[in-house]
């Protein structure tokens, strides 16, 4: 008798980018009690979307993003998500338009994760203030 065997396709993804976006014109919008306004609307926004960040840095100008996504998901829509549920909560915050997106790969996730850390050492300028 034959033994018939059922084909299983394992899905795995490792598709990550870093993403950027600004206040519109760099106004340095953003004060610290904003902080964990526009934090938690990304994360709101990355679960509506399917996709996982990994590491965020906010300051008074501009924010980084690190997220791993889906083959199938639309990196545009999760930003656009982002920054209007972002305004829409912080009340006083209105981005520029567009943002940067660059492909990581798996082997430069770690370089990308100090650097978004260390955002607030690399610009003490721009540090949300009170």
């Amino acid at each position: 008798m034959a033994v018939v065997q059922r084909r299983r396709w394992h899905k795995a993804f490792e598709l990550f980018a870093h993403i950027t976006w600004a206040t519109r014109l760099r106004v340095r919008a953003i004060a610290r009690r904003h902080v964990p306004i526009i934090a938690n609307a990304i994360l709101a926004a990355a679960e509506r979307h399917k996709i996982n960040v990994l590491s965020q840095a906010i300051l008074a100008d501009h924010v980084h993003v690190l997220v791993s996504f889906r083959p199938d998901c639309a990196l545009m829509g999760f930003v656009r998500d982002a920054k209007s549920e972002s305004s829409r909560r912080a009340e006083t915050i209105t981005w520029g338009r567009g943002y940067y997106a660059g492909t990581v790969s798996w082997r430069e996730l770690d370089a990308h994760r100090r650097y978004i850390g260390r955002q607030y050492n690399h610009h003490p300028n721009l540090i949300p203030q009170a």
